[in-house]
């Protein structure tokens, strides 16, 4: 009898360990499901915030056609603010942290969720790191060549007043009376040059955003179907 007693308690106490165990598991998914959903919203705004910015993009590289006019200068002006604007998006690994460090993946009785989890840890991690890593020498190399190219001070003055968004035409007189004060000492043809190098620069950053873009809607289809798969399985839609 005494033998059944204890035998009857472990087995009692086993089955409130994986009671505890189970509630812990789904607190955990319910808490990834949060990261995950507050993340689409997060890189949906990213794509969409980048698209306005490869729009300005392509609206300097429009008028920057070599030799530049003065009358060219002030579209370029208008739109230079918005196309060099940066927005980045770092996934939330608040509860991925979580199991990691705590052991807590081997709660996840479901292997297929575990096992999509831990893809979408290293694709945020290594090739969503690496490409924006990649970006953003691009970005700083164009940077540079615009504080070369251009006067940091009309770029300022312009995003006093309205800060990323483009100047209407109707400014296009007062983006003239800032250029005509705040004339380049370059000759026409180290501006020349110095316009052509910049131009360049600016449609390699411009074309190189399509591997970011691979990795933005890449990175979107594998949280919608993460955030399917852990409703589907845990019973959580």
């Amino acid at each position: 009898m005494l033998f059944l007693a204890v035998f009857c308690g472990f087995l009692a106490e086993n089955q409130r360990e994986h009671y505890i165990e189970h509630q812990r598991e789904k607190q955990y998914m319910l808490t990834i499901l949060e990261d995950l959903k507050s993340d689409t919203i997060q890189l949906s705004y990213a794509i969409h915030y980048w698209a306005g910015i490869n729009n300005s993009i392509d609206s300097v590289a429009e008028a920057l056609v070599l030799p530049l006019s003065f009358a060219d200068f002030p579209k370029a002006y208008r739109h230079l603010n918005n196309a060099l604007n940066y927005y980045s998006f770092a996934y939330n690994d608040r509860t991925i942290a979580q199991l990691k460090n705590a052991g807590g993946f081997r709660l996840i009785r479901k292997k297929n969720v575990a096992n999509k989890i831990i893809a979408y840890d290293q694709f945020n991690n290594d090739a969503i790191r690496n490409i924006a890593s990649q970006y953003n020498k691009f970005y700083e190399n164009v940077v540079a060549l615009r504080n070369k190219a251009f006067a940091q001070y009309i770029l300022s003055k312009i995003f006093n007043q309205y800060d990323y968004i483009a100047p209407p035409v109707s400014a296009n007189g007062w983006i003239d009376s800032l250029i005509l004060k705040n004339k380049s000492p370059f000759t026409s043809e180290i501006q020349t040059a110095l316009l052509f190098e910049f131009k360049n620069a600016l449609l390699a950053f411009r074309k190189d955003f399509t591997n970011m873009e691979w990795g933005y809607n890449s990175l979107l289809r594998s949280q919608n179907e993460l955030i399917k798969l852990i409703g589907e399985e845990y019973h959580l839609n």
